[in-house]
């Protein structure tokens, strides 16, 4: 398999002693109500009133017909009548627990030879030395993704959701886990699945390269909640978040982890 591989994660905090609980294995989950309703004062990125979208619909594409059939009244909406994009939003999501990270990943891609270039699950690659600086450009962090807050924790990814996932099987909890896709609210036209409906953002947000768990819980309300996952120490560092880019190094000797 070649494509897409996640290398690390990166939790980003105000607060170093919030920092620190994730280190000692304490992950806090906000609802995901949270984040569709938050007004953001430094507008860093976090809030967004067009979480959980079922269907973005065009101008252009979109014909409404609303009607009252007891008083016969009927009201078409056409093109003419919309300033903007049309979208419905399914509050079945906003009870959800989300937890977000950045995701280091490299990706495949094509270099100036025309070549598609990859490291695969076992090693392999056809990369050479002036490839290199390509991925180390995939590995760079956007400058914005480091006004979430000053600490930062970086663990290793596929250790990380192992633990992670055994905590919430062995707490008999539902959840999923998943790179959010970016879509173009500029030219998408069309429903979002329910299953991809947490997992969906638009493309102002790509920078953020954000992965997330979902906790599924039927009980309303907008609490937080935690999981333990017990002591990362073993598979994580912390750092302040200036020195992120300056953390990273890349080898084509190393054997990459597992896919996402």
């Amino acid at each position: 398999m070649t494509g897409r591989i996640i290398w690390y994660f990166v939790k980003f905090f105000t607060e170093e002693s919030h920092a620190d609980q994730v280190v000692k294995g304490s992950l806090y989950l906000r609802r995901l109500s949270y984040f569709k309703n938050a007004e953001s004062e430094c507008d860093d990125g976090r809030s967004d009133t067009t979480e959980a979208v079922s269907m973005w619909g065009q101008p252009d594409d979109i014909v409404m017909d609303l009607r009252v059939p007891a008083l016969r009244l009927h009201a078409r909406i056409t093109k003419a009548d919309l300033a903007g994009p049309v979208s419905f939003q399914s509050n079945d999501f906003d009870n959800f627990h989300i937890f977000c990270l950045y995701a280091v990943y490299t990706d495949k891609f094509v270099s100036t030879d025309g070549k598609t270039k990859f490291i695969d699950t076992h090693g392999n690659t056809n990369l050479t030395e002036s490839d290199v600086a390509e991925l180390r450009r995939q590995l760079i962090i956007d400058d914005r993704c480091l006004k979430f807050g000053k600490f930062a924790v970086i663990v290793q990814a596929v250790p990380f959701l192992e633990r992670l996932k055994k905590a919430l099987q062995n707490n008999g909890q539902r959840f999923r886990r998943k790179l959010v896709e970016y879509y173009d609210d500029e030219t998408f036209h069309g429903e979002i699945g329910p299953r991809e409906i947490p997992f969906k953002k638009q493309k102002r947000f790509s920078y953020q390269r954000e992965f997330r768990i979902y906790v599924r819980t039927n009980v309303e309300g907008d609490d937080p909640t935690s999981i333990e996952v017990g002591d990362i120490r073993d598979i994580c560092g912390k750092t302040e978040s200036s020195l992120l880019n300056d953390a990273f190094a890349l080898s084509l000797k190393q054997n990459p982890p597992s896919p996402e």
